[in-house]
């Protein structure tokens, strides 16, 4: 399961101090038991809002229990960092997702976040057929990660799918495509870059 943080900078904040506070790998997470798997920044200006994107990985909703435990002890409270963090930038909302298909891991590059929705009658094993095939088509990028949402939770347009491309030039294709498959269409998407490296 994908917890799906939906981030956006106070613009009384430095940029330098939101990227140092809002890395949290440095935080107060605990490392067997929650993965980050990724914190993107929207650049150029590509895509929706909230500019910034954070994506963990839990083993489930047992997970929320035990953050909120975290959160209400005198450990939270004495943790700085953590502390600083929660005034440093500001998580509208969160969502949560199903992984129906997970690809390599890429550190460098240019993501692209695709941000879809699929009829109700469109099966878990139709949408992974129809971005299999988009991975095949459109192979200058890799294909990283194709979410579902679970049931309403999380904002619309309900699924989403993130990708990387060494550069821009080489996602022209996939950019001009929006419709997937039937009753699968392509909302809206954003480019982004790992936080930190984002243009503003």
């Amino acid at each position: 399961m994908i917890y799906l943080e939906y981030i956006e900078r106070d613009r009384h904040i430095t940029v330098e101090a939101f990227r140092y506070m809002g890395d949290q790998r440095q935080s107060w997470v605990d490392p067997d038991s929650d993965a980050m798997i990724l914190q993107l920044g929207r650049t150029l200006r590509f895509g929706p809002m909230p500019s910034y994107l954070a994506f963990w990985k839990i083993d489930g909703l047992e997970r929320l229990d035990a953050w909120e435990a975290y959160f209400g002890s005198p450990e939270w409270h004495d943790n700085a960092r953590s502390q600083a963090m929660h005034r440093t930038i500001h998580i509208q909302r969160a969502g949560l997702y199903d992984e129906l298909m997970e690809g390599p891991e890429t550190g460098k590059g240019v993501y692209v976040v695709e941000f879809f929705d699929a009829g109700d009658d469109v099966t878990d094993a139709d949408l992974a057929e129809a971005w299999a095939g988009r991975a095949h088509r459109h192979d200058a990028g890799t294909l990283n990660l194709v979410l579902r949402r679970v049931g309403v939770w999380g904002p619309d347009p309900a699924h989403i799918a993130v990708w990387t491309f060494p550069d821009y030039a080489s996602m022209e294709a996939l950019l001009r495509e929006t419709v997937v498959g039937p009753g699968i269409t392509i909302a809206t998407g954003g480019i982004y870059r790992q936080l930190g490296e984002e243009i503003l």
